[in-house]
C-alpha cells in the first residue's frame, strides 16, 4: 500500500466525487459518486457485492450479534450495512478523512457501527471477533500476508474471514493503471493460488469459494449472452470486473 498517497489523495474535491485529470493517454480514474453517500449514486454492482457478502455470512453461519471487524472500509458503507443486519461492527481504515466521514454517517443513520483509524497490516489490540470482512481493500496492500496475519490475531479460533477482491485481471485494467499513475495508489490483482497460500501461512484452515451473481440487464439477447459469458468465465477462470470471493476459517 502506498500509504501516504492513500491519505493525501482524499482531498475535499475527491471526497465530493471529483477525479484528477489524466496524466497520460491510457485510462483515467473511474468516476464515482460522492464518498459521503456511497454506495448510493454509485454503480449498482455494489449492491450485488452486498448480496454476495450476505450470502457468505449466512453460508458460514455468522450469527447476528457477532463481533465483526471490517477492514479498509473507506467511508464505511459495508460497516453500516453490517450493523443494520444485526452485527456488532468495528470498521478500520488508514485514512483519517474516511473515518471522519464514516463516523458522521453512523451518527446520521443512528447506527451502532464504530470506526477507528488503523493500518490493516497492523491492527490495534481489541476484543476478539467472530468474523472479519476484507472487501476491496487487500488489493491496495503490498503485504498481503501481513494483513491476513493481523486479521488472524484478532479472530477467535474457528472465526471466519470473508474476502472479496479483484482478480489478477485488475492489474491490467485502464482504471487501475490510471489510479497508480494519477493518485499513486497501489492497485494489485489477486490470484486464488497466492491468496490460499497466504491464508494457510496466516493460520487459516478450511476455505470456501463463492461466486458473485450478475447484475440486471435489459436486452434479452445481447444482455443475457454477456451475463452468461461472465458467469461461465468467473466459474471456470476469471471474468472482467468479477471478484474473487473466499471465506476462510481460522484454525483452532
Amino acid at each position: 500500500m502506498n500509504k501516504q498517497a492513500e491519505i493525501d489523495s482524499r482531498t475535499e474535491e475527491f471526497m465530493a466525487g471529483a477525479r484528477p485529470q489524466p496524466r497520460g493517454r491510457f485510462g483515467r480514474v473511474p468516476r464515482g459518486g460522492d464518498q459521503v453517500h456511497k454506495p448510493f449514486g454509485w454503480s449498482p454492482s455494489h449492491f450485488t457485492d452486498w448480496a454476495t457478502i450476505t450470502a457468505m455470512l449466512d453460508a458460514v453461519g455468522v450469527e447476528k450479534g457477532t463481533r465483526v471487524i471490517d477492514l479498509g472500509v473507506g467511508t464505511g458503507w459495508t460497516s453500516l450495512f453490517l450493523a443494520e443486519s444485526g452485527y456488532d461492527v468495528v470498521g478500520y481504515d488508514l485514512v483519517p478523512a474516511n473515518v471522519e466521514v464514516a463516523r458522521k454517517r453512523a451518527e446520521v443513520w443512528g447506527s451502532s457501527a464504530r470506526f477507528e483509524v488503523a493500518d490493516i497490516e497492523q491492527l490495534p489490540p481489541g476484543r476478539t471477533a467472530g468474523a472479519a470482512l476484507i472487501f476491496d481493500a487487500l488489493h491496495h496492500c503490498n503485504r498481503q500476508r501481513e494483513v491476513l496475519e493481523s486479521v488472524a490475531g484478532r479472530l477467535a479460533p474457528g472465526g471466519w474471514v470473508l474476502i472479496g477482491e479483484p482478480s489478477w485481471l485488475h492489474r491490467f485494467s485502464p482504471g487501475a493503471h490510471a489510479a497508480r499513475r494519477d493518485l499513486g495508489w497501489t492497485e494489485r490483482g489477486l490470484t486464488l493460488r497466492e491468496l490460499k497460500r497466504d491464508l494457510r501461512a496466516a493460520g487459516f484452515g478450511e476455505t470456501r469459494r463463492f461466486f458473485q451473481p450478475t447484475g440486471p440487464y435489459e436486452d434479452r439477447l445481447r444482455g443475457f449472452a454477456w451475463q452468461l459469458a461472465r458467469l461461465v468465465g468467473a466459474n471456470l477462470l476469471v471474468a472482467p470486473g468479477a471478484h474473487l470471493w473466499i471465506a476462510a476459517r481460522r484454525s483452532s
